[in-house]
């Protein structure tokens, strides 16, 4: 899997690169294979904005052309990051349970009638 991780307006920490690794590595299971993830740690310079000066985008790519992205933001980094994997942990969800639930429709075989 192909990971980037990007910061701007801010300098990334090893903790939240930690973090983020863990979490990406955690998406990923048998049944699901990520091809690519991208998170980007943005600081808000706009501060009247409000208090969350703090934002997380991250976006996975799944096989069959899948994209999810999600963009929290919160008063810290760490707020942040839980908020935007949450959300997409939610999808993934999501889109795990509509793959499940598809049903293949089988038409019913008719018996073949005797000729004669």
């Amino acid at each position: 899997m192909d990971l980037k991780i990007e910061s701007r307006n801010v300098g990334m920490t090893p903790r939240w690169k930690e973090e983020i690794e863990k979490r990406v590595s955690a998406l990923e299971n048998d049944s699901l294979h990520l091809t690519h993830a991208r998170v980007t740690l943005t600081k808000n310079a706009h501060h009247k904005k409000g208090s969350d000066i703090a934002e997380a985008l991250v976006v996975i790519t799944v096989p069959r052309r899948h994209t999810l992205t999600a963009r929290k933001g919160a008063k810290t980094f760490e707020e942040a990051i839980r908020a935007a994997f949450h959300a997409v942990e939610t999808e993934l969800r999501k889109m795990q349970e509509k793959r499940a639930s598809k049903e293949i429709p089988v038409e019913p075989v008719m018996p073949s009638s005797p000729q004669g």
